[in-house]
């Protein structure tokens, strides 16, 4: 199986030319995603000061739609920026056309993120499990199964930060976008690295300003991530 290596070099060039075609249509998502989840948070946090019983079920209910509600404009910021970067024409043109819709893009990002949210709570319920019964053996093999069963699963994490933006690139189902995710991170783990500590930086640089760098550095974000998705096999003209 040829190696994909992540255009890492390309990236910051690529996403500021996707930005330069539509700046305002990727802030007005942003903008969308993120007062969104605000909202929607500000009004959980409100319910739950009220001490009523009713309210408190109704602030569960907002904190379960704020984290749920921002995906649909976020898929669609992902899906802006993947069609405004360079090349994006050459596409995927084979699909189905039903594929590209919103809806289903939607539908499938979802499920991707039930599943890895539930691998997520799976594993750190059953290690916290083992590591309780190891301690009253043993506080030394305890610490050590603990350290090293996160240790597994901070480069499985690692390893699925690209499967959302695969999955909207190439129109997958969510375990075909996990495991390309996998092989890519795998063979590209310094790349990867770096990738994330791009995208934190951007986005810290985003926070300043009472938060509202971040109408641009989401958007910012989203195009490098797209971008990641542009991979490149050796010996190849990208």
């Amino acid at each position: 199986m040829t190696r994909e290596r992540l255009p890492i070099s390309t990236v910051l060039p690529r996403a500021w030319i996707g930005f330069r075609n539509a700046p305002w249509r990727l802030i007005s998502l942003a903008a969308l995603s993120l007062s969104t989840a605000a909202g929607l948070g500000t009004l959980a946090h409100e319910l739950e000061k009220t001490g009523a019983s009713w309210s408190l079920h109704a602030s569960h209910l907002a904190w379960a739609l704020s984290l749920f509600v921002p995906l649909a404009p976020l898929v669609g910021l992902l899906q802006q920026a993947d069609t405004l970067l360079p090349g994006s024409g050459q596409n995927l043109q084979g699909v189905a056309s039903k594929r590209h819709q919103l809806t289903w893009l939607l539908r499938q990002s979802l499920t991707l993120i039930v599943i890895e949210g539930l691998i997520l709570m799976g594993s750190v319920s059953l290690i916290r499990t083992i590591t309780n019964a190891l301690i009253i053996h043993s506080g030394v093999l305890a610490a050590g199964f603990c350290g090293a069963a996160l240790l597994g699963l901070g480069a499985w994490t690692l390893g699925q930060c690209l499967a959302l933006p695969l999955l909207i690139h190439h129109h997958y189902r969510p375990l075909e976008a996990m495991e390309h995710s996998r092989r890519l991170v795998q063979h590209n783990r310094l790349k990867a690295l770096a990738l994330l500590g791009l995208l934190v930086g951007i986005n810290m640089l985003g926070l300043m300003g009472a938060c509202l760098g971040l109408l641009l550095t989401l958007p910012f974000s989203a195009l490098v991530l797209m971008a990641g998705c542009r991979t490149q096999t050796p010996w190849s003209n990208d």
